[in-house]
């Protein structure tokens, strides 16, 4: 089928560190641990780059997969900040580097295509499977080459960004339920349907003006496809609290028809039929999603109210929220499309029904900076119920994609994804799930490790000045000695929104 089923970010690769976050002027976590070993690598001109040859007194290195729509470009993004931000002379003594974990994909000409986009010129590796094997551990990182590939595969899974009038941001995934597939095939079909909202949810009273009779001598039957006997059978369930990912054959049938005279459930796209008293029958397909589709599924999957009346020109936002813009458009709400190229959010040039197959989008109040917007899957977590992936994480997906992002130092169970177990006995738990990790190395020596990838850059860059102004001496702020063969095991999880569509049959 062709609604997008959710599915998101596992953990991408674990990283070990020997980490003490001790009493110290850093704002990261400071390490004590041995030297990196130098290494040659490629960079995205095909030249080779030496880790030595980099004359810089600090350099920041992260680890980084071109293929990632979130959590990468955001530390790409910061460190550009920090870049920025950096006196002119402190940014001739500090270097950059960034190594990719995922070789395969990250050929010289990506990464070129990538720092182009983000606007960086830094060294950006790639190399040899076999070599970079060697770097990850040189570094102590463990890559996880199927759960990568996992986040790529589904790297474009569609949601809607929401911000409300206070700015708050929240990321939605489209969970439409049997009763925005109903309307979206009344409307595309030009069905006149009548319904009644009770409290046990929707119901139909009359289709195309043929109307229940108040004796019920028969009525407007709900019906869905049983895989199982290949046959149609009445709903055990309202159209309320039916998975429209699930279930994108719907039948709402008259009680006494015939039912054998229905259409088999298409194989490729959501369909909905009708099944007249008189035995004659109407369907229609929705071959393609829009925007509307999108933001019904999202918005009422997420419990949000929405209010989205069509004009001639298609249908509007006419509140999020009970909040109605004020009809001096003094403020409207406002619809914007994610573009992957420039990773950026820009103000749609059409109306969300002329959205096709959309993948992110965003409503917010027009006077919003587009630029204060996060990008795709950086804010899907939301509040865990306890005992959820043994309260270490945090679910993502549906169905047989439902697995758990699990936190820092936590991965999934083998063969259970949706379990989350310590990676290490002696892992500390940092508890910043779906994380990264970016060092400061002073020489050849790390010195200052970031986890996560919401830190500010202001910190990051005060932290490079402090490196930067130590002396090559031991300092008191250094780390516990011994530590060095105390590893901390970081587990880092690239988080998605997004996120590629795929089709129920595939899945």
């Amino acid at each position: 089928m062709d609604i997008r089923r959710v599915f998101a970010v596992a953990v991408c690769f674990t990283l070990l560190i020997a980490a003490t976050p001790t009493a110290t002027a850093y704002k990261g976590h400071q390490l004590s641990r041995n030297d990196v070993i130098d290494f040659t690598l490629t960079d995205q001109n095909g030249e080779n780059f030496t880790f030595s040859t980099l004359d810089t007194e600090v350099t920041v290195v992260s680890f980084i997969f071109t293929a990632c729509p979130d959590v990468c470009p955001v530390i790409t993004q910061s460190l550009r900040l920090v870049q920025e931000g950096l006196s002119p002379s402190d940014a001739e003594r500090v270097g950059f580097v960034s190594i990719s974990v995922d070789p395969d994909r990250d050929t010289p000409e990506v990464l070129t295509e990538y720092t182009e986009r983000h606007g960086v010129s830094w060294p950006h590796l790639t190399g040899d499977k076999e070599v970079l094997t060697d770097v990850y551990g040189n570094f102590g990182v463990l890559v996880d080459q199927e759960v990568i590939d996992a986040h790529i595969e589904v790297n474009d899974d569609p949601t809607v960004t929401y911000v409300d009038t206070s700015g708050n941001v929240t990321e939605l995934m489209n969970s439409p339920t049997g009763w925005e597939l109903h309307q979206a095939m009344a409307y595309g079909a030009g069905w006149d349907i009548n319904a009644t909202n009770s409290q046990y949810g929707h119901y139909i009273t009359a289709i195309e003006g043929i109307e229940a009779p108040s004796d019920y001598s028969w009525w407007w039957s709900l019906l869905v496809h049983n895989e199982s006997s290949g046959a149609w059978e009445e709903s055990s369930v309202g159209i309320d609290s039916i998975d429209a990912l699930e279930h994108d054959q719907l039948v709402w049938a008259a009680s006494n028809a015939n039912t054998s005279l229905l259409h088999p459930p298409s194989e490729h796209h959501p369909t909905m039929q009708v099944l007249f008293p008189d035995n004659t029958t109407a369907n229609h397909t929705i071959e393609s999603m829009n925007g509307w589709h999108l933001s019904m599924g999202a918005f009422a999957g997420a419990g949000i109210n929405t209010s989205m009346p069509v004009s001639q020109y298609g249908h509007y936002m006419e509140s999020i929220d009970n909040v109605s813009a004020p009809s001096d458009f003094s403020w409207w709400w406002s619809l914007s499309t994610w573009n992957s190229s420039s990773a950026a959010w820009e103000s749609s040039s059409v109306g969300m029904d002329s959205l096709v197959e959309p993948t992110y989008i965003a409503w917010s109040p027009n006077s919003t900076n587009l630029s204060d917007i996060p990008p795709p899957g950086a804010t899907l977590r939301d509040e865990v119920e306890p005992g959820v992936c043994n309260d270490h994480g945090w679910e993502m997906g549906s169905g047989d994609s439902k697995h758990c992002m699990c936190d820092e130092g936590y991965e999934w169970a083998e063969n259970d994804r949706l379990s989350c177990v310590s990676s290490d006995p002696s892992a500390i738990d940092y508890s910043v799930g779906h994380s990264t990790i970016t060092y400061i190395i002073k020489g050849m020596t790390p010195t200052v490790a970031w986890t996560g990838d919401s830190w500010r850059a202001d910190d990051f860059q005060m932290d490079v000045e402090a490196v930067l102004g130590e002396s090559s001496g031991p300092s008191d702020n250094e780390g516990i000695p011994g530590m060095t063969t105390g590893l901390a095991l970081s587990a880092l999880g690239l988080a998605a929104v997004a996120i590629a569509p795929r089709k129920q049959e595939n899945e």
